[in-house]
Parts: structure tokens; sequence; C-alpha cells
């Protein structure tokens, strides 16, 4: 009768039965070979016997982490036993009758489990679980070139999206400082336009490609990326439906990235800012500054630069204050927001002097102190000379 038990790698026990019996002499002789179970996979463990009864060993010798073995016995015909040291007694895992081994020869004998022979003896259930194997194995190659072929997008696509950000230092640089402003916003236009168009193309192939191989993946890096083209692209309806993909990603993942969910939320705020929904943007984009803490001053930050974008003023010099009180070290809000707060300057109109706003002067001289040498220190320094005398009056 015939006792099965589940050990190491899924291999089945059965009981020990007589076997041939051999005769054999003193005379030396070796062996080696190599252990697989029947999924194919070298067996880590356990142990090789050589029985001249077919039932008890005679000569064991240990599988290594590899699965080959090796050992001397007398030269003779034996059954080779496979059996794992928590084996019961009288029970084996898998046997080969009649190995003759031959004096002064090393006989190379392998334990392949996966033999017809020794798959014909599993029950059906495990035969079924096996077949599946196989055909997981079979796609594995597939699934590796994909993935592959996907990371190698997402470099093209790093690149892509860092040289839309760049467009405009592109653009002047290709185009030479006597281009007017039109001829380099319409380069920037043109430069963003191809980029984006790209990181689109190849964002929506991988994630059509993932979807028909039923790989299983995390898609949010390309549902981002994806996002992040549409927005160049102007596809608002299209990029909100992206971010909030990653949000449902994240929601039935069971464990949500608060990092990864700030991301989407800064995406979803952007969309609404520049399509008017401010305040759909400043809770989307506040709800990404407290996912994401570590990461508020910049979050903050960037909204602000993106209602300066949109000329949204009111919400531009509000989110930049929420910017500084986040991170008080870093210039740039101080100056998006006494950028904001320049809009509704007026001009003296005999001294030609601007009348700043409350708390605007404060504001560009905050910037110049931290960066005095930074990218907006020019526009800074104009607006403050021009507004010194009505700032001197107001003192």
């Amino acid at each position: 009768m015939k006792i099965f038990g589940l050990l190491l790698n899924g291999i089945l026990a059965f009981s020990l039965v007589a076997g041939f019996t051999p005769q054999s002499t003193a005379q030396a002789a070796k062996i080696h070979g190599h252990v697989t179970n029947y999924t194919g996979v070298p067996q880590n463990a356990g142990m090789i016997c050589l029985s001249t009864d077919g039932v008890t060993p005679a000569f064991t010798y240990p599988v290594d982490a590899n699965g080959n073995y090796a050992g001397e016995a007398p030269a003779g015909a034996y059954t080779l036993i496979y059996r794992m040291p928590d084996t019961p007694a009288g029970e084996w895992i898998d046997l080969i009758h009649n190995v003759v081994l031959e004096a002064g020869i090393d006989l190379e004998k392998n334990d392949d489990m996966s033999r017809q022979e020794f798959i014909d003896e599993l029950p059906d259930e495990v035969k079924k679980q096996l077949e599946e194997m196989k055909k997981q194995n079979a796609s594995a190659p597939n699934h590796e070139n994909l993935i592959k072929s996907i990371n190698g997008d997402l470099q093209r696509v790093a690149q892509d999206l860092k040289d839309a950000d760049n467009a405009r230092n592109t653009a002047v640089k290709e185009l030479g400082k006597s281009a007017s402003p039109a001829e380099i916003d319409a380069k920037v236009t043109s430069i963003r336009t191809a980029k984006c168009a790209q990181v689109e193309s190849l964002m929506q192939k991988d994630l059509q490609a993932i979807k028909e191989s039923e790989l299983t993946a995390d898609e949010t890096s390309l549902w981002e990326n994806l996002g992040r083209a549409q927005i160049g692209l102007k596809k608002y309806a299209e990029a909100e439906q992206s971010y909030k993909t990653i949000l449902d990603i994240q929601k039935t993942s069971g464990i949500p990235k608060p990092a990864v969910q700030a991301v989407a939320n800064f995406g979803l705020g952007e969309i609404y800012a520049r399509t008017g929904k401010t305040l759909e943007a400043t809770k989307a984009f506040e709800l990404a500054a407290q996912l994401d803490a570590t990461r508020a001053g910049l979050y903050l930050k960037n909204e602000a630069l993106i209602f300066l974008q949109t000329g949204n003023a009111e919400a531009q010099i509000a989110a930049a204050e929420q910017a500084i009180k986040a991170d008080p070290k870093d210039p740039v809000p101080y100056y998006i927001k006494g950028n904001g707060l320049f809009k509704n300057a007026g001009i003296d109109p005999a001294s030609k002097h601007y009348d700043l706003p409350e708390g605007c002067a404060e504001a560009y001289q905050k910037y110049l102190s931290l960066a005095p040498d930074g990218p907006y220190a020019a526009e800074a320094q104009s607006v403050l000379h021009r507004g010194e005398k009505s700032t001197k009056a107001a003192n």
C-alpha cells in the first residue's frame, strides 16, 4: 500500500517495497549524480541511499544545496533510494532499481523525478497543480521580456519628461537671443507637445501590454507618467482619470502608500487649477501635503507656481504663504508671494514709481536675502527700486 506525505518542494513519500536484490563484491566503485523533484527544481537537502535488499539503506550520501551527491560503495547491483531527513522509517520518496556499480568506474546516476514514470504515480490534485505551474513557467520568458521592455520605456519617459520641463531653456538655446518671445513660446510648445505625446504613446502601449499578458505588476508609475503627459498635452479629462486610477489601485491594494496617494492628489490639484476649479485644486494640493509631510513644502510651492502660471493671483498668494510656513528657508515662495501681490500694485502718475501693496516689498526683500543671485533677483530688484519711494513714504 502506498503512503503519501508532503515533503520538501512538494515531493511525495511512498512506502518502501522490496526491489531487486543484487550481488556485490568488495571491489571499490564510485557513484555521483543530481537530484531534481517533479517540478524540475533541484532538491537542496535529503540523501541518496544504496540498498542491497531494496529496503534497508546500506550506503548513504547527502544531497547538497545544489542537488548533487557523490560517494563510494563496493561494486555490485543496488536499488537507489531518495529520502528526506524527516522521511519516516520504511518510506521513500523515489527509488530506482538495478543500479550497477563497476570497480574503478565513477557512475553518474541522476534521480530525475520529473520523469513520466514518477509523474504517473502522483495524486490527481498534484498533477493538476503541476500542469498549472508548467503553464505559468511557459509564459515566464514572455513576462520577463515585457518587464525588460517596460523598464526601457520608463527610462525613455523619464528623459522625455525632463526634456519637456526644460523646453524653454532648449528653445532659447536653439533659437538664440535674437528670437522674439512669440518664437520662443512656439518652440517651447512644439518641444513639450512632441515629448509628452511620446510619453503618452509609450505608457498606453505598456499598460495595454500588461493587460493582455495578465502580468501582475504595479502600474502606478505608468499611470503617473501618463497623467503628466496628458496634462502637458492639455488632455485634462484623460489626465484626471489617470490619477484617479492610481488612487483606485491604492485603495484596492490593501496596503495604500501615502506618498503615492500624495502624487496622485497633486496631479489632480494641477488639473483643477488649470481648468479654473480653484476650490477643488486647493483641497487636492492640501491633501497631497498632508499625505506626504516630508514633501509638503515642495507640493505647496509647486501649487503656488501653478496658480502663478494660470494667473490666479489670489490663490497664488495664499499657496505661497502656506509654502513659506512649511519651509521658511526656501526663497521661491517669497518671490511667488511678492509677484502675486505686485499684480495689484498701482503706479504714481507723477513719479512713475510703483505703489506696492502691503507685504509686497517685504516678500521681495526676503527672497533677495535668501537668493541674492537667484533667477528672480533682477525682477525683484527692479520692483523694489521703482517702489522705493512709495515704500519710504509709507514708512
